[in-house]
């Protein structure tokens, strides 16, 4: 009997905690969200539990497979990275193999990019580094002079990069051919915006 209590309760317990926690991959690394303290998805975010740490703890295999976060929930988690009086103008997107990730662009609704579109760009390892030098840099110094680049660190981990193809481009200029190649493409170019996102040693070049 009390093997079967203690099976009961193992059972139960692994219910409540699939009912109020759910899984994801962001930034490239799967993660555990309490998705009870984040179901309030709206575009104030100031009344939000904030991360107590990135990423979140991680999944206890005695409990089973959480279920998939939906987006909602993934939105407001991602917006405690992000600084209150910029969450606004952030959308989610997500690649195939990298998840989520929490960007520059208008949303829809249920906090997903409408217009916003990320592809990997395929630089080598120096690139990478030099990329994300950069854009640290430039987050440490606060770019905000109008018509420029502005750099934003993540408490994710992840670096953006946004502006004008042009503006990206000049800030950009040194960190390899590839990047340059990348910023050229006519669709960048004729973009109404563009942002440069490293993380988890990962470029993306997104586009709106």
């Amino acid at each position: 009997m009390p093997r079967l209590l203690h099976a009961l309760f193992f059972v139960v317990a692994a219910s409540q905690a699939s009912a109020e926690r759910c899984s994801a991959v962001v930034n490239g690394s799967e993660i555990v969200v309490d998705s009870e303290n984040f179901t309030t998805f709206a575009d104030d975010v100031k009344r939000r539990e904030k991360l107590l740490s990135w990423p979140s703890r991680k999944w206890n295999e005695a409990w089973g497979s959480p279920p998939a976060c939906n987006s909602g929930v993934l939105y407001d988690y991602l917006a405690t990275t992000v600084p209150t009086e910029e969450i606004a103008t952030y959308c989610l997107t997500s690649t195939e193999d990298d998840g989520y990730f929490l960007i520059p662009g208008p949303r829809n609704f249920r906090g997903l990019c409408r217009k916003t579109v990320c592809e990997r760009v395929n630089t080598t390892v120096d690139e990478t580094t030099e990329i994300s030098k950069s854009i640290a840099q430039g987050a440490t110094k606060v770019l905000t002079e109008p018509g420029g680049a502005r750099a934003i660190a993540h408490q994710s981990g992840a670096l953006i990069l946004s502006g004008s193809a042009g503006t990206i481009t000049a800030n950009l200029a040194s960190t390899g051919s590839t990047m340059m190649t990348a910023l050229s493409a006519p669709a960048v170019l004729a973009a109404a915006g563009v942002s440069v996102l490293a993380v988890g040693g990962t470029v993306f070049m997104c586009r709106r």
